[in-house]
């Protein structure tokens, strides 16, 4: 499951005049899509259109969907390459029995997303596009019980209008394209 991160009013980080996150998340998101279906994975977005949707909703729209990997997109014009997001937990509060705490649901897969973090990670490294991996407290990803991870693109040449180019937006997503089809023994695995 691709969720393109923000939408409708919430525009995310304005990233030129005419650039706008929630525009590059959406590109981005069904780009890759189209290059995920192409290497054989089934995948759906979050969002298909400019719509606003809480992280709430995100989570409950991933956690009644059962994906396989949940991937987050953001963009930045901070920075270059790709930065690959897992889930930092607050620390752990009373237990309420049966009911998993909204806050922590990632806890339980949180060892596959870093292990699938880190696998992208490796894969992508060995194309030589710049990426790093990182921990931060993130929703929804706190608040998803499948693996998950938030990857957020930035600029290569350091022009934030680099991101809304056909061609940077078709790199980027081949490259994440391929290192998440490279650990489909793995999300076979967590289904």
């Amino acid at each position: 499951m691709i969720d393109p991160a923000h939408g409708g009013a919430e525009s995310g980080a304005v990233l030129g005049p005419d650039n706008l996150e929630k525009d590059v998340t959406l590109a981005l998101a069904r780009r890759l899509r189209q290059d995920l279906i192409s290497r054989g994975l089934q995948v759906m977005l979050v969002r298909e259109g400019d719509t606003l949707l809480t992280s709430d909703q995100r989570a409950s729209s991933a956690n009644a969907a059962r994906p396989a990997l949940y991937v987050c997109l953001h963009a930045t014009s901070q920075g270059g390459g790709m930065r690959i997001y897992t889930a930092m937990l607050p620390s752990a509060g009373t237990s309420r029995g049966l009911f998993a705490s909204w806050q922590t649901a990632q806890a339980a897969s949180l060892p596959a997303s870093r292990s699938l973090q880190q696998q992208i990670t490796t894969a992508i490294q060995k194309t030589r596009f710049p990426v790093r991996s990182l921990v931060a407290p993130l929703r929804p990803l706190n608040n998803l019980t499948m693996p998950a991870v938030a990857v957020e693109i930035a600029p290569a040449t350091g022009q934030a209008s680099q991101l809304a180019t056909a061609d940077y937006q078709q790199m980027v997503s081949a490259v994440l394209a391929n290192a998440i089809a490279g650990t489909r023994g793995k999300l076979e695995a967590s289904q």
